[in-house]
């Protein structure tokens, strides 16, 4: 009976340590450019509106994630508890797990990386190394897991993103050199409602 107990503690313990790591420094990270840029959600997800009515906010699809892409959302609002991801913190690496791991299919298991749709980087050649002639990097090329479909090179290694094979994982965004405001970022098509 002891170790029954000790075990539920600690299984209770430590799913409330799961919660509050996988919402840790997020609401900082819901800025308005975060907003701006869509809601990035993990990849085989619904469409929106099927989605949040699919989605149980198990957290399933965030526990199976080695990499900690994603996240849960915070607050009381009819978004709080589903799944994101911020790129720019801890990217997508396409393992394809959490549809794996999804009980109600709002996010469907995927067999392809290149099956995936969750959004599609942008880049911005003002601030990209390699395209305003400041430098040399290809950082964005080598994260890529689709380079040379998705992402390809030209003069100086400058990147130039191809919509119809880009995925919007994020890797690129993640590995960026440029600091402040990264030279590229995902963007999505969903709204935050």
């Amino acid at each position: 009976m002891l170790k029954w107990l000790v075990g539920s503690v600690l299984g209770v313990g430590g799913a409330l340590a799961f919660y509050a790591r996988s919402r840790f420094h997020l609401p900082a990270l819901i800025s308005p450019e975060l907003k701006r840029r869509g809601l990035l959600r993990p990849p085989g997800s619904l469409p929106e509106p099927e989605f949040l009515t699919r989605c149980i906010r198990c957290q399933r699809c965030a526990q199976v994630c080695d990499t900690r892409a994603i996240r849960l959302l915070p607050g009381s609002s009819h978004l709080a508890d589903t799944p994101v991801i911020v790129a720019e913190e801890h990217a997508c690496n396409l393992c394809m797990r959490c549809g794996e791991a999804c009980p109600t299919g709002a996010i469907v298991a995927l067999t392809a990386k290149s099956e995936a749709r969750m959004g599609t980087a942008v880049v911005d050649n003002d601030l990209c190394v390699s395209a305003n002639g400041s430098g040399i990097c290809g950082a964005c090329y080598t994260a890529c897991p689709l380079r040379g479909k998705a992402i390809t090179q030209g003069m100086h290694l400058s990147p130039t993103v191809h919509d119809e094979f880009c995925v919007g994982c994020g890797l690129c965004e993640e590995v960026c050199i440029v600091d402040r405001d990264k030279a590229i970022r995902v963007f999505s098509e969903r709204r935050w409602l």
